[in-house]
């Protein structure tokens, strides 16, 4: 099911004074259960764990902390759901204490406002006013070719099947995502995938979708002649043993994928919220994939006092 279009509305209120309670607090006899209907969450690692917010008068107040994805209630006091005007989900270290417990982390993964007893989930937040996934179509290109094994002025179109780069190829290659800037999110980032073989084999982390990712210049797999383009993409050239590339890469035939992932980031493999996906075919540059919106990977549902 195609996830309707989303609008960010400004969480910048959660950074007010909170008050916490886990599920061990909300044992008073005057409790109701607060009904969670969401689909498209996905078990979490040992690093994190899911907490439930109701937004009372502006302040965030905690439902409790959990880690099963399926999920479908939590115990609340009824004072806090009779005043509740909204409902938020973070992502949430799992060995926080002390004070940390107190507010929300910065990654949020949605808000659904309360109109009557029932709160649709209607906004990913994404880091709030930073990235308003509805400011515009999101779209993209892809494609396949090796420019760090390519010396200055040249192009070597050899073993292109081995490199995938996130933006239009020329000379330079040119930058083409059009997604929100994340340089001013605490929460989030974004990171490029290639799924060969049902493998996905990351490609790095960026915040700006018109630059190149964080390890442009560090990557131990990348050719040796350059640091490749100034946008997001990886070649596999080098030290491909532990890969799952030994006998050399092929990326035709894959799916290319870019991600939201939370900071800290603890999972090698593609976090549930998949913005823009596109499959690949077997030429290499000039050919360019579309990427299209993928928002069926975002959570969906309902949660009821």
């Amino acid at each position: 099911m195609r996830f309707t279009k989303l609008t960010l509305a400004s969480l910048l209120g959660l950074s007010l004074i909170v008050a916490c309670s886990d599920d061990d607090d909300n044992s008073s006899a005057n409790n109701d259960n607060l009904k969670l209907n969401i689909s498209g969450l996905e078990a979490l690692g040992s690093d994190f764990v899911y907490e439930g917010w109701l937004i009372v008068n502006g302040t965030p107040m905690s439902t409790g902390r959990f880690t099963n994805p399926n999920l479908q209630s939590q115990n609340v006091s009824d004072d806090l759901l009779e005043d509740a005007e909204a409902f938020v989900l973070t992502l949430e270290p799992a060995n926080e204490t002390g004070d940390a417990l107190a507010a929300p982390a910065d990654s949020k993964m949605f808000r659904a406002d309360f109109m009557g007893d029932t709160a649709t989930i209607s906004y990913v937040t994404i880091d709030s006013e930073y990235a308003d996934l509805s400011a515009t179509e999101l779209t993209g290109y892809a494609f396949l070719r090796t420019p760090t094994d390519e010396p200055a002025g040249t192009m070597n179109n050899e073993n292109d099947e081995a490199g995938i780069w996130f933006g239009s190829p020329g000379m330079p290659p040119t930058a083409d995502l059009d997604l929100p800037d994340l340089s001013n999110s605490a929460g989030w980032t974004y990171e490029g995938w290639i799924v060969v073989n049902g493998t996905p084999y990351s490609t790095g982390t960026f915040n700006n979708p018109q630059a190149a990712d964080d390890n442009a210049s560090t990557s131990s797999v990348k050719g040796s002649e350059n640091d490749g383009p100034p946008i997001p993409g990886e070649d596999f050239i080098q030290n491909l043993e532990n890969t799952g590339f030994a006998g050399g890469a092929d990326l035709r035939g894959g799916t290319a994928v870019i991600s939201i992932e939370p900071v800290p980031d603890d999972s090698p493999a593609p976090f549930a919220l998949k913005p823009l996906t596109a499959p690949i075919g077997q030429a290499t540059a000039p050919e360019r994939y579309l990427l299209t919106e993928n928002f069926g990977s975002f959570p969906t549902g309902t949660i009821t006092r």
